[in-house]
């Protein structure tokens, strides 16, 4: 009687683990299905056009840029630069102008030195939107960390629309951005972004963090079955 309740209890156990591992393992599918789904698509991490009108502009050529601060979000491990769009005042025809990603000085308060390689511009510029967008190689952004969009003209200037004082900025936690001017001399002069907000959108997607995939959990269990399995042979030679 004791070895066939012996026989039993360890049967028993067996089926609890296997079944409390596969529970275990569905669960875990089941977060890294959720996780990746709340990453599959592109976020706005910081907005002036939407809400806004352009009221004026500002003005950047080879010696006068204009830059507009934007903060990546704390979630997910890195972050995948999707594009920039710029509301633009002006057609700059017939001029070569470079849009780009700085990274910022330690206090945040006005760019470095420039992150990866220059945006690449529509094929044609419009008088409002324009979208530019990364290269292939393009680096991943850190998160929570303050980053600019930086325009430097070329042979004309380029005027970016300002949605005048109070603009909207969004999300709400976007609120103490910055805006600045490079000089000729080199120096940045940097300004409240609520005041005259440069009006751009920058879109990203969150890269989530690395979930253990469904063939790690498979070996975990095939493992944890082999080992139950021993150890009711075990039991069994004993008894």
């Amino acid at each position: 009687m004791r070895l066939a309740t012996s026989r039993l209890i360890s049967t028993r156990s067996l089926g609890v683990a296997l079944v409390g591992a596969l529970g275990l393992a569905l669960v875990a599918g089941s977060a890294q299905t959720a996780t990746a789904a709340g990453y599959s698509s592109t976020e706005v991490i910081f907005d002036t056009i939407t809400g806004n009108t352009p009221t004026g502009s500002v003005t950047a050529n080879a010696t006068n840029w204009k830059a507009a601060q934007f903060l990546t979000p704390e979630e997910g491990d890195d972050i995948t630069l999707a594009s920039v769009v710029l509301n633009l005042a002006s057609n700059p025809l017939g001029t070569s102008f470079e849009v780009a990603i700085y990274d910022a000085r330690r206090d945040g308060s006005e760019p470095k030195d420039r992150v990866g390689q220059v945006l690449l511009a529509p094929q044609t510029i419009v008088i409002g939107n324009n979208t530019f967008t990364p290269g292939p190689s393009f680096p991943k952004l850190d998160t929570s960390k303050e980053y600019w969009v930086v325009v430097k003209g070329g042979s004309s200037d380029v005027l970016w629309s300002t949605a005048g004082p109070a603009g909207v900025i969004s999300p709400s936690s976007q609120a103490d951005a910055l805006t600045a001017t490079r000089r000729n001399n080199g120096e940045w002069n940097s300004t409240e972004a609520f005041r005259n907000p440069y009006m751009m959108t920058v879109n990203a997607v969150a890269d989530p963090v690395p979930v253990p995939e469904p063939s790690t959990w498979a070996m975990g269990l095939a493992g944890l079955a082999s080992a139950g399995v021993s150890a009711l042979r075990r039991r069994r030679r004993q008894g």
